[in-house]
């Protein structure tokens, strides 16, 4: 009895003393594997702002999360999300068809171009290019157009009012959020870009 009974406080202890945390196995979310996406770097707020827009916040919470986790080859199912939300914000400055790449005309794909390349979240750039001023620039050149810069998103460059500003009225300014620049100055020079803690 005095056996079982050492046994017994060994294993409480243990347990007491374990460095696992005691939550329920259903509130852990699963880990993923190394390597697997987990979220986005591309484009600003394509997933946040225009993923789920409509939708419950759980329901828009796991399309959002499927969104980020999505492999590249999978990203063309959410051009229909898109396209729904972009009408939204098409409408905001009550001139519906003046958004960037939407057709003047009431189609049923009239947001398409821009759902199609917002689907293919990648941040696209112009190695030979030395200027990087403006966001956006290769895209808003359009295939084999004039240079307007490097593309990318350069650190000093507001891009969610530029977003915004294309997704509501189809100009690169207009539209701000009140947030002109950041709290400290970020390196425009030395990757990562980062500013001085």
């Amino acid at each position: 009895m005095r056996r079982m009974l050492t046994w017994a406080v060994v294993a409480i202890a243990t347990a007491a003393c374990s460095s696992r945390p005691r939550i329920a196995e259903r509130d852990v979310p699963v880990r993923p594997a190394l390597g697997t996406p987990i979220d986005r770097v591309g484009r600003p707020l394509t997933g946040n702002a225009l993923i789920g827009l409509f939708d419950p916040d759980d329901v828009s919470d796991q399309r959002k999360e499927v969104y980020n986790r999505a492999a590249p080859v999978d990203w063309p199912q959410f051009t229909p999300d898109l396209e729904r939300s972009l009408a939204l914000y098409d409408g905001f400055d009550g001139t519906c068809g003046n958004q960037w790449l939407a057709t003047r005309t009431v189609a049923p794909a009239r947001y398409r171009a821009l759902a199609k390349l917002l689907a293919d979240d990648r941040l696209w750039i112009d190695s030979r290019s030395t200027v990087c001023t403006k966001f956006f620039a290769l895209e808003l050149a359009g295939p084999g157009g004039p240079s307007q810069g490097c593309g990318g998103r350069a650190p000093e460059l507001d891009v969610v009012d530029i977003f915004r500003s294309l997704l509501v009225s189809g100009q690169p300014a207009g539209l701000e959020d009140g947030v002109a620049h950041d709290d400290r100055v970020s390196s425009a020079t030395e990757f990562p870009f980062l500013a001085a803690p």
